[in-house]
């Protein structure tokens, strides 16, 4: 009997989350952190306040790799959440378009680079995209490292799209 089910989930719909939303009803503290903001990384795993471990350090290598880029909490609401697993777990990110085609380059390079995923790993994360009409799409993916392209291939396809 197989406790975990090892399918790949890759999922893309529509999304009620929009950059305008999130700091509208956001409180004031983290609104105006939010503003001029091209990526956010929004809480994760069903949880409203909960990131991933090493989220921080995700912030840190997209803002060093010039992609303007904010958590939505303060410091002093920030909470990680440790799963302890081979898996890797990077959260959810919401994108603004005209930043997708950089933000999908640097994302390859922390995922492959920095993190050193390999052949086998297995990777879960959500891309929320801001299409050029301001509606968003989310990109839900987890599954093999090594079908990871085809999510990047599809978010791209995004900041094409008008």
């Amino acid at each position: 009997m197989k406790i975990f089910n090892d399918r790949e989930k890759f999922e893309i719909k529509e999304s009620i989350f929009t950059f305008e939303s999130l700091i509208a009803d956001a409180p004031p503290e983290i609104s105006s952190i939010l503003k001029g903001k091209n990526v956010i990384i929004l809480p994760s795993h069903g949880y409203e306040d909960v990131y991933y471990t090493g989220t921080l350090d995700t912030l840190d290598y997209l803002n060093e790799n010039k992609i303007s880029a904010e958590v939505y909490a303060t410091d002093d609401e920030y909470k990680e959440l440790g799963l302890h697993a081979a898996d890797i777990w990077l959260g959810t990110f919401i994108i603004k378009n005209f930043v997708i085609p950089i933000f999908c380059s640097v994302v390859s390079a922390y995922i492959y680079d920095k993190i050193k995923a390999k052949k086998n790993d297995k990777i879960s994360l959500t891309f929320i995209v801001e299409k050029k009409d301001g509606k968003t799409v989310s990109i839900e993916y987890n599954g093999k490292i090594e079908n990871f392209n085809e999510v990047l291939n599809a978010v791209k396809g995004f900041s094409n799209e008008d």
